[in-house]
């Protein structure tokens, strides 16, 4: 376990004794203004364009106006919404034929007719197609085509019918955001003019939406601002007029906003576990907080093209080396759970038995020692061929909790005779250009939300490496590369069988573990808090944002 005697453990004392004090004794009551929700948020979304979306807080944004053909449900089960029914063989819509010897699938979706797009055309199968066309489209900087790949061609019949051609069965081809619309009658016109300037368009800005509200405006810097859809019917239309985001960098400030009234809710991208759990103990009476389990996986991402990374033994060692169980129980009161690979126990894929690294400085020191990279005496840096063994860790700043985690990592790994300098960047910076191009020389801190149904192609396979040929397509952000994983992972996707699948995900475990390209820390939780009053906040713990439901949010009266 952590040493309190460590020098960095009396700064993080100090630290929390410091925001243990009451920021202020009086809440403000009541929401900030009428048929309004005002949402404190402490990243900025990189794009509201859907193709060219990376950010969690995008998502958030932007599914204010959901009207994807599928949603979770409470139970991370796919259910029907833009869709009348998710295609089966069994009702029809799924079919699966044989064509010059290869196995193919068709799947033939019905889009309701209660979905308006926000200036009152209807939302329409071409709308679906048109994004098809942009997402294959290779001079477009999209970032994930995994399931775009899979797709022999996507074609209308009639408004309402939606029929999509694959190459090959898909395993999840009903997933949450497989097929996303965009307005034809507007991208289409900004496509065919300039299709080089799309990415850079005032749509991505206030993009029009057709779901329960649309987005308005987009102050950079300042808050996003999104307004009921005035066509939309039944289910869909919101008892809200207007919901707004306000960007605050800074975790303390957010609490101070919601303790003040400037800010009715603090979204599931603000606080995380340890100062949520601090700031109840001060407020736990005039506010509801929200701890959600679910998919979000704290990781490190190593850089494997570097050298000193690309040597296993470094990486394993470095895992041995950090009390991540330690970490867990002084930061989270033991909440969120150490992971072992990049599944947590609720998953299919989860996978017991994987290479564990509990921390073991001794197993460190070895594995370092036979990489090469040797120490004069316990307490100094370890050198190789001259050169010592110093790591830059970056992450987001301004999240408090990351930088502890880091703070906590130094001490840990300084201890086995690595020198690590922290070095951290504004949350649009560091996602758009360090994480997303690769620029970081050795470690990214920071956390993927990972999918209910899908084994991560995206984040693991060879050709899902961002670099300059293909247009920094992908999320491996890691730069991990293994036929064997290669392999696997197809294996998956074209299995249809829940139960055979779930075993694939296993084996893919495994390897993970194994080769250890990003080092698992924790499963977060996911954590949001509301002023009294506020009905239907409904945090999903996975990639499905909280303002999928935004519809039914509503004051008590």
């Amino acid at each position: 376990m952590l040493k309190l005697s460590n020098p960095v453990f009396l700064l993080l004392g100090t630290i929390f004794a410091i925001n243990c004090k009451p920021a202020q004794t009086r809440v403000s009551q009541g929401p900030s203004r009428l048929n309004t929700v005002t949402i404190g948020l402490s990243q900025e979304p990189d794009s509201l364009f859907a193709p060219f979306k990376e950010m969690m807080v995008s998502e958030e944004v932007m599914r204010i106006g959901t009207h994807t053909l599928t949603i979770f449900d409470e139970h991370w089960k796919l259910i029907p919404w833009a869709a009348k029914e998710i295609p089966t063989v069994k009702n029809g819509k799924l079919e699966l034929y044989t064509e010059n010897g290869q196995r193919k699938m068709r799947t033939t979706w019905e889009i309701r007719d209660e979905f308006f797009w926000a200036d009152g055309k209807p939302l329409i199968a071409d709308d679906f197609v048109l994004g098809y066309k942009i997402w294959k489209d290779p001079t477009q900087e999209v970032i994930d085509r995994t399931t775009i790949e899979k797709i022999e061609k996507m074609e209308s019949r009639g408004p309402k019918t939606l029929v999509v051609t694959w190459k090959e069965p898909y395993a999840y081809y009903h997933n949450y955001r497989n097929h996303e619309a965009l307005p034809a009658h507007i991208v289409g016109p900004l496509y065919k003019a300039a299709p080089e300037r799309l990415k850079k368009s005032d749509f991505g800005l206030t993009p029009l939406l057709a779901g329960p509200f649309t987005i308005t405006e987009w102050s950079p810097g300042e808050f996003i601002t999104a307004k009921a859809n005035p066509y939309a019917k039944k289910f869909l239309k919101p008892t809200l007029q207007e919901v707004v985001w306000r960007v605050i960098p800074q975790t303390n400030t957010l609490e101070s906003n919601l303790v003040a009234g400037d800010i009715d809710a603090i979204s599931p991208v603000g606080l995380d576990l340890d100062q949520a759990l601090n700031f109840e103990k001060r407020f736990k009476h005039d506010f509801n907080f929200f701890y959600t389990p679910g998919l979000v996986w704290e990781h490190i991402d190593f850089n494997l093209d570097n050298p000193i990374l690309k040597d296993k033994r470094v990486r394993q060692a470095l895992a041995y080396g950090a009390d991540r169980a330690g970490i867990a129980q002084l930061l989270f009161a033991g909440r969120q759970p150490v992971a072992h690979a990049t599944e947590p126990e609720k998953s299919p894929y989860y996978n017991p038995h994987v290479r564990k690294y509990a921390y073991d400085e001794a197993k460190a020191d070895a594995l370092l020692t036979e990489a090469g990279w040797v120490r004069s005496d316990s307490k100094s840096i370890r050198e190789k061929n001259g050169q010592p063994l110093k790591l830059i860790l970056m992450s987001t700043s301004g999240n408090k909790s990351r930088e502890r985690v880091e703070q906590l990592l130094q001490a840990e790994w300084h201890k086995i005779g690595v020198d690590v300098e922290i070095r951290n960047q504004p949350s649009k910076v560091f996602f758009s250009e360090t994480v997303h191009k690769r620029k970081f020389r050795h470690m990214a801190l920071y956390s993927w939300v990972k999918d209910p149904v899908q084994v991560s192609e995206m984040l693991w396979r060879c050709d899902n490496i961002p670099s300059p040929k293909n247009g920094f397509l992908g999320q491996n952000v890691p730069g991990f590369c293994n036929p064997k994983a290669d392999a696997i992972l197809r294996s998956a996707s074209l299995e249809l069988d829940d139960t055979k699948r779930a075993k694939i995900g296993q084996e893919f475990e495994a390897l993970f573990a194994e080769e250890l390209p990003s080092l698992p820390l924790y499963f977060r939780v996911e954590v949001s808090i509301t002023k009294k009053g506020l009905k239907n906040w409904k945090p999903t713990g996975i990639l499905q944002p909280v303002t999928t439901t935004a519809q039914a949010w509503s004051w008590d009266s």
